[in-house]
């Protein structure tokens, strides 16, 4: 019988082994229709990965015979050295490659301050794709020190500056956001399922959205031309469309001027909120984070 190695699997299957390996670790469970899906594959070939998968990896995989679906192991670890970068894409925008390669043709570059840890992304988003609780250790602003907290996730969010899990909070009994960054460990709750209302369902500040209007900063009129032109500017004013929770992350983000009067001043404040006394008036409970006097 021949074993089979990681560098005898073609380019083609290795991207379909990262799959598996990438469904596995962010949302805890994989089929032969998610191969099937994702690839246009037949269902004998989608079981012959799986089978060699688990030939290649033996302890990253349980069959749920309940729930007919492969699912985590205890001491899952992953078959191929996965980006970051590409990951957290791949989560906010679709499947897609989540391996890390040096081969690539690049062209562009992106560079965070610091990049979660993908154990925890990980574990989050597992929480999220299956509905249960975590009980995190969280470093907050508000109190000396870690503590810990049960929350129930719903969604990963890239603020521009950092990346946040949106989150119900059983302690505050309230949707919040937390810090992936400052949560120093993750575990899920055993037997633990979230409750009706601790659903992104009932998050009204996460499903309701507002338009922030953005024009150049009055006291940059010598380049307005350039600002509008930038952000493809309609009679000097860009119109974004975010969703409330979100709201002062990205004024904060762009370095937008979120005063009624455009008080604030620098080179690096180029746009004013337009609509910042509607905007202020809504009491979206994150606008505080928004650059102002």
């Amino acid at each position: 019988m021949t074993t089979n190695t990681k560098s005898d699997v073609s380019g083609y299957q290795r991207e379909r082994l990262s799959h598996i390996d990438f469904m596995v670790y962010f949302t805890g469970k994989v089929t032969r229709k998610d191969l099937m899906a994702r690839f246009d594959l037949s269902q004998a070939v989608a079981t012959r990965d799986l089978t060699l998968y688990r030939e290649l990896a033996p302890k990253n995989l349980v069959y749920d015979t309940s729930a007919k679906q492969y699912v985590i192991a205890d001491h899952f670890t992953p078959l191929y050295e996965m980006s970051p970068f590409k990951c957290l894409s791949t989560l906010s925008e679709g499947f897609g490659d989540s391996l890390k390669t040096e081969s690539e043709f690049k062209v562009a570059y992106a560079k965070k301050l610091r990049e979660p840890r993908l154990d925890l992304v990980a574990t989050v988003t597992r929480a999220i794709s299956l509905g249960n609780p975590l009980i995190i250790r969280y470093f907050s602003k508000s109190s000396k020190g870690a503590a810990d907290r049960v929350i129930v996730p719903h969604s990963i969010v890239d603020s521009g500056l950092r990346w946040h899990v949106r989150a119900y909070d059983r302690d505050k009994k309230r949707f919040a956001d937390f810090v992936i960054n400052r949560i120093f460990s993750a575990t899920e709750v055993a037997g633990g399922k979230a409750y009706p209302s601790e659903k992104l369902e009932y998050d009204q500040e996460w499903l309701e959205e507002v338009d922030l209007v953005l024009q150049p900063h009055p006291s940059k009129s010598d380049v307005r031309e350039i600002i509008e032109l930038e952000l493809g500017m309609i009679d000097g004013i860009f119109t974004q469309r975010v969703k409330k929770a979100l709201v002062g992350y990205m004024l904060d983000s762009w370095n937008v001027d979120a005063t009624p009067d455009a008080g604030l001043l620098g080179n690096h404040v180029m746009l004013h909120l337009k609509n910042a006394k509607e905007i202020a008036e809504m009491k979206i409970k994150n606008f505080h984070l928004a650059p102002s006097n």
